[in-house]
């Protein structure tokens, strides 16, 4: 019974963290929408990504340009300089082989490639389309994949830049919640475990959280916003965020948990508990709703196999 009691506090204790997670998770989708930050950070990866000039003189022109500037580009984006916040891998092979090939004006890659402007060593991206060439053979299906596979590469390393600033946003909003809150883990573990009552409804909000988020997991982590809405999806996910704050501190309060600064700590002991309880609080939220979406659900799998052999 008491390894069932514990399993209890952790469950409810990781139902808190999921409900304000959600919270957390809404405001940075709104503020990635506000500010663009996914089109952006594609942004930022392409033009590492193409580097360098497709024609110099009159017609001096960036390879990058060119390439937003292709109609199967243009599709994607919105205006001529829309850019797009998701370009599907097959479709970088095509671009790139119909830049090069200047609306059939050369007979191979290797024409567009010597017509291409600097020695080795001055145009990047001229030399590297010309490795990916060599490696090749000169096979146009084997480079356009060598294009491809280099392009995945390349956007996994931005997936990586925008992951670490939305992070950062994260653990500004989440250390607030915490904080206006009085989101404090170790008051909350310590409530838990003498109170069976709280676990025993946190329990059950826990079912009715993994019953409504199971279809929506997708959702929370794959989302990608389009230019034309940014503006909705702000609003929508504000709105989101606010009723899920306010169902978060209902759920908690039907739990016989009381949220806000009742009483302010005394003495150094109290103050580093207290802390120690939001920071703790702080960097948990801040994983975000998917992370403990996903740990509720394996808890509640190990509770309910507990409490079949119970029986």
């Amino acid at each position: 019974m008491f390894g069932l009691d514990m399993l209890d506090v952790m469950v409810g204790l990781i139902t808190i963290y999921l409900s304000f997670g959600i919270a957390c998770t809404s405001m940075v989708e709104a503020v990635s929408s506000v500010l663009g930050l996914r089109s952006k950070n594609l942004q930022k990866g392409m033009d590492e990504f193409f580097q360098g000039d497709l024609s110099v003189g009159k017609n001096n022109k960036a390879f990058i340009d060119a390439f937003y500037e292709h109609p199967m580009i243009q599709t994607l984006s919105r205006g001529a300089k829309g850019r797009p916040s998701y370009i599907p891998t097959e479709m970088i092979g095509q671009v790139v082989e119909s830049i090069l090939n200047r609306n059939g004006s050369f007979q191979n890659l290797k024409e567009g490639l010597d017509t291409m402007p600097g020695e080795p060593g001055k145009n990047r991206i001229k030399d590297l389309l010309l490795v990916f060439h060599d490696q090749s053979k000169g096979d146009l299906y084997r480079f356009k994949k060598k294009v491809e596979i280099h392009f995945d590469e390349s956007m996994e390393r931005a997936a990586g830049w925008f992951k670490r600033k939305t992070q950062y946003i994260a653990i500004g909003f989440s250390t607030v919640l915490v904080i206006l809150g009085n989101i404090d883990t170790i008051d909350i573990v310590r409530h838990l475990s003498v109170n069976p009552e709280s676990r025993t409804a946190l329990v059950e909000s826990a079912d009715r959280l993994l019953e409504e988020r199971k279809n929506r997991e997708t959702e929370i982590v794959e989302s990608s916003d389009s230019d034309e809405t940014l503006k909705e999806r702000a609003e929508e996910k504000t709105e989101e965020a606010r009723k899920t704050y306010a169902r978060a501190v209902s759920n908690l309060e039907k739990s016989g948990l009381k949220l806000g600064w009742n009483r302010i700590p005394r003495g150094w002991g109290e103050w580093m508990s207290k802390i120690t309880g939001l920071l703790i609080s702080a960097l948990s939220v801040s994983l975000g709703a998917p992370f403990w979406f996903q740990v509720l659900q394996r808890f509640m799998q190990v509770r309910g196999s507990g409490g079949k052999k119970g029986k």
